[in-house]
């Protein structure tokens, strides 16, 4: 980037235990009488308005020196008078203390944000070269995707009173392409650690915020071998260098992919055992595979952005439920879990939306589009009238890699097909059409004839028709062996449906099942649950007392509803399965063992 750039951002931090970013922007280039300054809404990649303008404090503009009237015309919106001046200096204040992959924290031991929180942006001039500034105390460093600046120098206008003169700040200076760059790179701020890698020449950097069980050498080695098997799909890496930051923290999860980076908040203990390291490493392959799927392979209305409001697409079902798939199943081909596992894990998901009535109400289209008022925020009823898009988008993406792998004789796959949109949507071009472009792209790459994955997609993906697994799992010479993990004798255990939690003392129903023997009796969410047939139970006695009884009996539930005692009669039913085993065929056919050891990388 030769040319100086016309808009510098600045953000500092001259006193991190109030959580408060100082932001500056100077921005030549104007014209006309009044521009405004917008804040996002939402953050790319967590499909829900958030309202981020929420933490701005303490607004300010000036053109040389004097000080512009401004107003606000929208709650993302501030409107400044610049009156015919071609450069305005704005700042002002962020409360940041959410701790949160798609948020920004801000205290004594570190500095975290996310562009989208802390960065407004003049509309018309979004898709200009920008700088940042970014001011940190003394001794801590700044790890981001960001390109730094070929000098460290601060550029001749930069924003003017950041209120941080007497704060010894240090200066570190990057630059970005346009505004979605800035937007897309987090910056971690602090004394993190710092491991590298290579891979092809390329670095890898690990920024770890916090500290707990990890094993720093085998975490670089394992998330290496994430990195190369995914790579092995597309051929190579399309990024100068890749940031990994990971939080350590008590008790939180989640990750937010970046074109070149990616934050992950974990807790801290979640590297052992061995079943929790698994998890870390499944959201490690999850997040990195959206280098490619959702900021490469990205659907239409997936950028240029929309700040302000939502972004709606039918297509999350392959940007998230595509790469939940793959996350795992890239675990076995790098060999940091066995087959036998992936199985087991595969098992587990299918038990999971088994349990979940939504299936057959919500498609993973519907599913997909109400991801804004739906997905992010779960209650009770959540798993009643919708299903994710992750898990039945991923399963979904299992069946169709099958029947994809079946039908060509193992000539094509589900890989085949990313291979082909990832050179068919270049990056710097439009997505994937919303109207039918995912399925063009497989009846591109494993035939239209019969109309099969037409017929797949409408049964599956745009309706509500129930998986059919023992079909699919099949060309994998795979069966279904259904069951229950806890049976005292030959029958099948009693079920009433609903889910308790322990809530100050007290037993509390957190959520029931629509197709529950306790949801039809007329049992609440919020209930609190004292006795079965007149006997005190509790989360931890329920199963005990429901395992002496048999389906088809009735018992007489206790419990109080807003301070009034109840007693409601429910007739058990059978339990549905809670046990799942895949298991390969003593005797599979040609084909069949093909199609099993080249789908999970056992074969070249």
């Amino acid at each position: 980037m030769s040319a100086l750039p016309q808009i510098t951002y600045t953000i500092a931090m001259p006193q991190p235990h109030t959580h408060l970013y100082d932001v500056g922007i100077d921005v030549a280039g104007l014209s006309g009488d009044s521009s405004d300054f917008v804040l996002p809404s939402w953050t790319p990649g967590s499909y829900l308005i958030r309202d981020y303008a929420r933490h701005v404090q303490e607004f300010a503009a000036e053109a040389d020196s004097t000080a512009l009237i401004w107003r606000k015309t929208a709650k993302d919106t501030w409107q400044v008078e610049t009156n015919g001046a071609e450069r305005i200096q704005v700042r002002y204040r962020v409360y940041a203390n959410e701790l949160t992959v798609r948020t920004s924290h801000l205290d004594g031991s570190h500095g975290y944000f996310n562009g989208a929180n802390v960065f407004m942006f003049i509309p018309e001039h979004t898709t200009e070269p920008l700088a940042l500034h970014v001011q940190t105390p003394q001794g801590w460093q700044v790890t981001t995707g960001l390109e730094p600046a070929a000098e460290q120098t601060p550029v001749t206008h930069a924003p003017f009173s950041l209120r941080t003169a007497d704060y010894n700040l240090q200066t570190r200076v990057f630059i970005a392409d346009d505004y979605d760059e800035l937007i897309d790179c987090p910056v971690e701020c602090g004394t993190h650690r710092l491991l590298t890698f290579e891979v092809d020449g390329i670095e890898h950097r690990i920024a770890i915020w916090g500290r707990g069980n990890e094993d720093e050498a085998r975490l670089v080695a394992d998330t290496r071998r994430i990195v190369e098997v995914e790579r092995d799909l597309f051929g190579g890496l399309p990024y100068r260098h890749y940031t990994f930051i990971l939080h350590l923290t008590s008790g939180r999860g989640g990750g937010l992919e970046h074109r070149n980076s990616v934050t992950n908040l974990l807790n801290r203990w979640t590297f052992r055992p061995e079943r929790a390291y698994e998890r870390f490493l499944g959201l490690q392959s999850h997040e990195f595979f959206h280098v490619w799927n959702v900021k490469r392979i990205r659907a239409e209305p997936l950028g240029p952005f929309d700040y302000r409001r939502e972004n709606y697409t039918r297509q999350l079902w392959a940007m998230e439920g595509v790469t939940s798939y793959y996350d795992n199943l890239f675990l076995v081909r790098a060999g940091l879990i066995t087959p036998e596992r992936y199985l087991e894990i595969l098992a587990d998901e299918m038990l999971n939306l088994q349990s979940q009535p939504g299936r057959a109400l919500q498609s993973l289209e519907q599913s997909s589009f109400d991801a804004w008022i739906k997905y992010y925020r779960p209650d009770e009823n959540s798993g009643n009238s919708g299903v994710s898009y992750y898990l039945k988008g991923g399963l979904v993406s299992l069946l169709l890699d099958m029947a994809i792998r079946r039908r060509t004789d193992n000539a094509r796959s589900l890989d085949d097909v990313l291979r082909y949109l990832y050179a068919t949507y270049p990056v710097t071009g439009p997505g994937i059409p919303e109207a039918e472009g995912y399925l063009a792209a497989i009846e591109t790459v494993a035939g239209a004839a019969d109309g099969f994955y037409r017929d797949f997609f409408a049964r599956y993906i745009a309706g509500t028709a129930e998986l059919d697994y023992d079909q699919g799992l099949s060309y994998a010479g795979l069966r279904l062996e259904w069951g229950y993990r806890n049976r005292r004798n030959s029958e099948p255990p009693a079920w009433l449906g609903l889910r308790l939690k322990p809530e100050q003392g007290r037993t509390v129903v957190a959520g029931l099942r629509s197709d529950s023997p306790a949801y039809s009796a007329g049992i609440y969410a919020g209930d609190e649950l004292l006795a079965l047939d007149g006997w005190r139970i509790n989360d931890a006695l329920l199963p005990e007392r429901l395992a002496e009884r048999a389906p088809g009996a009735t018992v007489t539930l206790t419990l109080f509803r807003r301070d009034e005692l109840l007693q409601i009669p429910v007739t058990l039913a059978t339990a549905p399965y809670d046990k799942l085993s895949l298991v390969r065929n003593d005797q599979p056919d040609a084909l069949q063992e093909r199609i099993y050891q080249s789908w999970l990388g056992r074969q070249t």
